[in-house]
């Protein structure tokens, strides 16, 4: 599924520049829109399901024995002649869960850039906001899952883990996503290509079964112009990078290269169906497009807020 063939690039600049200064500055006036409210019991910057004492007004209940006195509204209980007690949102933090493909086939075209610089866009913004982060890589066949809680001073940590692993090997995005023993409510986003076929065939219950863990899930699907158009022609031996299947000698020409392209079509189509139909949210992200004007594509793609 991946005839693919690396690009020679100047791999002293991609490591310099994956996450430089620059990057910090734009993505710092960002936050992320999560909606699921937050149920960890640790203070930040989240609405919570829970109840406290915060300044902002939430409802009236009736007052119950036990209840603090000083929250009675009395000019309700001069209306109702019965004693109601104001509740108050409590601020707790959020929870992102990000789950980074870093196998073989994101290895080609400048897509695990992209992929790394949208994740560590991600750690760095929740971080921030003191959400708590959940940060799985996927690579060599591996998953390794870390943990940071919400306060700035774990952004270097994230970001180095992200830098530092290396794309290869295979991934199964369901075993990643069941491995992890714990995934607080919250958002959880895939950021992969999607060249599995397991994930053509349980991509929708996985998504389903994340929505029941409650996650508000994101599809980040990346992809390069040289996979969505054809460029070359000749007689050409196919070997897939994840070696899922035989090599596979083939002759390009423009009926070949055609039928290739309308079957990419038709692969990113399908991948947004399966999260449409599992209320998953989902965006295409285009490497020549780059971090920054994905990010900033707020109307297309809105779980980032200035």
């Amino acid at each position: 599924m991946n005839p693919q063939q690396r690009i020679p690039t100047d791999a002293a600049e991609e490591e310099q520049h994956i996450f430089d200064s620059a990057f910090f500055q734009k993505v710092s006036r960002l936050k992320l829109a999560i909606t699921q409210k937050s149920t960890l019991n640790y203070q930040g910057r989240r609405r919570s399901l829970l109840k406290g004492s915060s300044a902002e007004f939430s409802d009236y209940r009736e007052y119950l024995p036990g209840d603090d006195i000083r929250r009675i509204d009395w000019n309700v209980y001069a209306r109702l002649e019965k004693p109601y007690v104001r509740e108050y949102l409590e601020e707790r933090e959020g929870a992102v869960n990000i789950f980074l493909d870093l196998s073989a086939s994101m290895g080609f075209w400048g897509k695990d850039i992209l992929a790394r610089r949208l994740a560590g866009a991600m750690a760095v913004i929740a971080l921030s906001n003191l959400d708590r982060v959940g940060l799985n890589v996927i690579s060599g066949g591996q998953l390794q899952s870390l943990r940071f809680g919400g306060n700035k001073g774990n952004v270097k940590r994230a970001l180095l883990a992200v830098e530092k692993a290396t794309a290869g090997g295979m991934a199964d995005l369901e075993q990643a996503v069941r491995g992890v023993s714990y995934l607080p409510r919250g958002m959880t986003i895939l950021i992969s290509d999607f060249c599995e076929e397991s994930f053509l065939q349980k991509g929708e219950k996985l998504c389903r079964y994340l929505r029941y863990k409650g996650q508000e899930v994101i599809l980040l699907q990346i992809s390069a112009p040289e996979e969505r158009s054809v460029a070359m022609s000749g007689t050409y031996s196919l070997e897939d990078s994840e070696g899922a299947y035989d090599i596979v000698n083939l002759s390009l020409d423009n009926r070949t290269a055609e039928a290739y392209e309308r079957a990419y079509s038709g692969f990113l189509e399908e991948t947004h169906r399966i999260a449409a139909a599992a209320g998953a949210g989902y965006y295409t992200c285009r490497v020549e497009d780059g971090y920054e004007k994905i990010l900033t594509q707020s109307e297309r793609f809105p779980i980032f807020k200035q």
